[in-house]
């Protein structure tokens, strides 16, 4: 038990040391880490696109096709054009925040009617997160900026707790 303990501790260590180091070379490099990002999600739509397929020849389900082919040309698109795919992350993550705002909005005003406690907390935050879409939407590049600063700040952060979760383990 005590070799387990310490073999956890060093891999906690490891881990804390490596999201440390990925946090601060995406403060200093965040164009290419976003970059990166993009490449990453194309490789993983490619390989979600392959697994449809075969999907489709298991299961002989038609749409697992159509599936297939969606992610293995938005993936091989945003694989052969990073510049592009950097570039739309923010939107896209507008559009989701703008989506949840206007959600989070609605289900506030049903809130309020229904009179539960606390509803205007839930307008509050649809607001703020309709206000930050619209913000992104006006300035992507700041956008793409601030979305790889707060990444680099959790894998900081999420580096550090590994590291005090190896130094308390089996204290």
């Amino acid at each position: 038990m005590k070799s387990l303990m310490k073999s956890l501790r060093i891999n906690l260590y490891i881990d804390g040391i490596i999201l440390i180091i990925l946090g601060f070379l995406t403060l200093r490099y965040p164009v290419e880490a976003i970059m990166s990002a993009g490449f990453i999600i194309g490789v993983g739509l490619v390989a979600s696109g392959i697994n449809y397929l075969s999907g489709f020849y298991f299961f002989r389900l038609k749409r697992f096709i159509v599936l297939g082919l969606l992610d293995i040309i938005t993936g091989s698109i945003m694989i052969a054009q990073p510049g592009i795919t950097a570039f739309i992350i923010p939107f896209v993550l507008a559009i989701w925040l703008f989506i949840t705002g206007i959600t989070r909005t609605c289900a506030s005003f049903w809130l309020g009617g229904a009179e539960i406690p606390g509803w205007w907390l839930m307008l509050i935050n649809g607001i703020a997160l309709i206000l930050l879409a619209i913000f992104m939407f006006i300035s992507p590049l700041h956008s793409a900026f601030s979305i790889m600063m707060i990444l680099a700040c959790v894998l900081i952060a999420s580096g550090v707790l590994a590291i005090l979760e190896g130094y308390f383990i089996d204290k």
